[in-house]
């Protein structure tokens, strides 16, 4: 009897076919493929093998809706502007980690780091995802560390939010620090990434330890660097760059940790400028423009 039931439900769940949808996805996907070329409708047919009486009423309908757009002159159709909406409402139902995955993919097997992804909720930074390269400096680390959005913590946020936000990021530092604090912000805001060194007391978590344990002490100092000179060495910990989504917040952060011990400013700067166009790509997917 449950043998007998199972089957019914198998049934049931299979999907029935849809040759006039299969005829769509065929259209769009070879004019998407050749977004320079036009076709009309006998080479869309002879292109897919269809009848061109069972394809012009699809393909009107599809340029009626604006999917497509007919070339006046040479009868050729190509992908409409229609389109364009609807693929960046498709970018932004996407999480914005798994667009930004490839990216940080080719971050850390280009540059030997782990390239991680942060987000932000509630004044809470979480570790959301890693690629870790074994060239690496530090052992994987745990998704799902967290630590609260504090300064001097979390200024890869901060320095692209509000001035309430802002307000709230500062809220509880060490008032000897605030100046320091905005220094930083105004540098990174300016340049387009965020630079972290190591201090004292800051040490990177293992593969099993605490997000805090990345945190400084709340009224050290020295932790951002607000001042980049070309020729100067310092004890870089990690390089951040923010990821925007198509309303200009930041969705994500990519974080480049493991790093040198020491690195020269130029080199500093050649690394995050890579990484600011990694982040600039997954923020043009997010429908964010570039510019």
């Amino acid at each position: 009897m449950l043998h007998f039931f199972a089957r019914r439900c198998t049934v049931q769940l299979v999907a029935r076919p849809s040759p006039q949808t299969d005829r769509v996805i065929a259209v769009t996907r070879l004019l998407a493929a050749h977004p320079d070329e036009g076709f009309t409708i006998s080479e869309l047919a002879r292109r897919l093998r269809l009848n061109k009486a069972t394809l012009y009423p699809m393909v009107t309908a599809l340029t009626e809706a604006g999917w497509l757009v007919r070339d006046p002159a040479t009868k050729a159709f190509r992908l409409g502007p229609e389109l364009i909406a609807v693929g960046e409402a498709a970018g932004r139902s996407l999480p914005a980690v798994q667009l930004a995955r490839p990216a940080m993919v080719d971050l850390a097997t280009e540059l030997g780091v782990t390239c991680v992804a942060f987000t932000a909720t509630d004044g809470v930074a979480t570790l959301t995802d890693q690629v870790w390269d074994v060239r690496s400096t530090v052992p994987p680390l745990r998704v799902g560390l967290w630590a609260p959005l504090r300064a001097p913590f979390g200024l890869v946020f901060a320095a692209w939010a509000d001035e309430g936000e802002v307000a709230d990021w500062l809220d509880g530092a060490d008032p000897s620090a605030r100046p320091e604090h905005l220094a930083a912000l105004q540098a990174s805001r300016q340049r387009g990434y965020v630079v972290e060194l190591r201090t004292p007391t800051r040490r990177l978590p293992d593969g099993t330890g605490s997000l805090a344990d990345m945190l400084p002490a709340e009224s050290e100092h020295g932790f951002l660097l607000a001042d980049l000179d070309a020729d100067g060495t310092y004890p870089v910990s990690t390089i951040e760059a923010p990821v925007f989504d198509g309303d200009g917040r930041v969705a994500l952060a990519l974080v480049l940790v493991g790093l040198p011990r020491t690195m020269r400013g130029a080199e500093i700067t050649a690394m995050a400028e890579r990484l600011v166009r990694a982040t600039r790509g997954v923020s043009s997917t997010l429908g964010r423009d570039p510019t």
